[in-house]
């Protein structure tokens, strides 16, 4: 986590601060230092302002944008933070660190000393799965002058989601109507086998099934992955949803194993009328959550097993409110579903349906299903990350 810091150097007296700038494709706004020449970042770090005229030291402010696989309640971030900085700068000292709460959001900020430098880092925590970065480093000599301009700066931080379009509302209500329709589709139920695999290396299997119960659906999800020295991932998945997507509940549990650590992230989500309850013990921090959702939003395992319903309603674009049970904040799921195709991969022809995933308005993942409506890959050809159905057998070969 501490390697994805980004660094603020800066250099200026504690005037007025610059005019609100916004960033919508990353919902943030900030106040610079005023005059600050804003350049464009790369990678996470997406906003760099640099100090106008010719310093004998380089001058920036940079923000840096996280979304992680992860989940990482602020806790833990602060006990990471702590492990990492002892590993990589073991004659580094705190000398401050404080919680916070910056647009709306609980924050973190902790202050070091190394190697003559005043490092000023401030964490802005959005969700299990999303911050928002602003550092320092400076000189001692020069605390006086920056930290009232650093601390007035980041104050001014907001988070901004960005709302639907005109066209995305259209969508929306589109889907919702479309699921809340929808009623047991015999044809989809079924028990499938999956290889996982990393590049041309297979690391792990996964296993899906989905039922009835009682009126409603029942699906389970196992998934094993082995990168090797010692890095094993064990997820395990249990749900049941209505076909209209009014009563959703998931019971998730991953494991991890490594080298340096191990974590063990267990959580119950559910949605029933329009009120969401989440239970979280996230590698021993616990979290109770009890918010209102809007109509149609949908947990995002169970987005999954709804995609089906899409491709049968036919060829077109689709917008799923999908939510992270790690997370209180939904987002826009733009799903686009081809025709069907005559397409090679994996060594061998299929007959199929493209579905493209854009998950937060971003590209997410490319899907292949069968005329059947079963996935048959998850992974373009070119993408580093696949899993390919498969039978049992051959799923769980070493």
């Amino acid at each position: 986590m501490w390697r994805a810091w980004g660094i603020i150097l800066l250099a200026l007296s504690p005037q007025d601060l610059g005019s609100r700038v916004t960033a919508p494709d990353h919902e943030f706004a900030i106040r610079p230092p005023a005059g600050w020449v804003r350049y464009l970042g790369m990678g996470p770090v997406i906003a760099k302002w640099v100090q106008p005229g010719e310093p004998k030291t380089p001058v920036e402010l940079i923000v840096t944008h996280l979304q992680s696989m992860i989940p990482t309640p602020l806790d833990n971030f602060k006990r990471q933070s702590h492990d990492i900085l002892k590993e990589k700068a073991p004659g580094a000292k705190v000398v401050e660190e404080k919680d916070l709460v910056i647009g709306g959001k609980p924050a973190y900020r902790m202050v070091i000393s190394h190697e003559g430098q005043i490092q000023f880092k401030t964490c802005i925590h959005r969700s299990n799965l999303e911050f928002y970065l602003v550092d320092a480093t400076f000189p001692p000599e020069q605390s006086e002058k920056i930290r009232p301009v650093l601390e007035a700066s980041v104050a001014t931080f907001e988070i901004l989601p960005q709302p639907l379009t005109a066209e995305e509302k259209l969508l929306d209500a589109r889907t919702t109507a479309l699921i809340q329709a929808g009623k047991i589709d015999p044809s989809i139920l079924s028990e499938r086998w999956f290889t996982v695999h990393v590049g041309t290396r297979k690391v792990g299997h996964s296993r899906y099934k989905l039922a009835e119960s009682e009126g409603v659906y029942a699906f389970e999800t196992d998934v094993r992955l082995d990168f090797g020295s010692g890095e094993i991932d064990a997820t395990t998945i249990r749900g049941s949803f209505s076909p209209d997507g009014r009563m959703q509940k998931v019971e998730l549990e991953e494991a991890k194993a490594g080298a340096k650590q191990k974590t063990l992230h267990r959580t119950t989500a559910s949605i029933r009328s329009g009120q969401a309850k989440i239970s979280r013990d996230l590698n021993g921090v616990k979290e109770e959550k009890s918010f209102a959702v809007e109509e149609g939003v949908l947990l995002s395992d169970i987005a999954e097993c709804m995609r089906p319903a899409l491709i049968a309603a036919g060829k077109g674009n689709y917008l799923v409110k999908s939510m992270s049970p790690y997370s209180e904040e939904w987002k826009p799921e733009m799903v686009d579903v081809g025709g069907v195709e005559n397409l090679e991969f994996d060594g061998k022809p299929h007959e199929c349906i493209l579905v493209q995933a854009y998950v937060g308005r971003r590209k997410n993942m490319t899907y292949f299903y069968g005329t059947d409506r079963s996935l048959i890959r998850a992974g373009g050809h070119r993408e580093k990350f696949a899993i390919r159905q498969t039978t049992k057998e051959e799923a769980l070969k070493p």
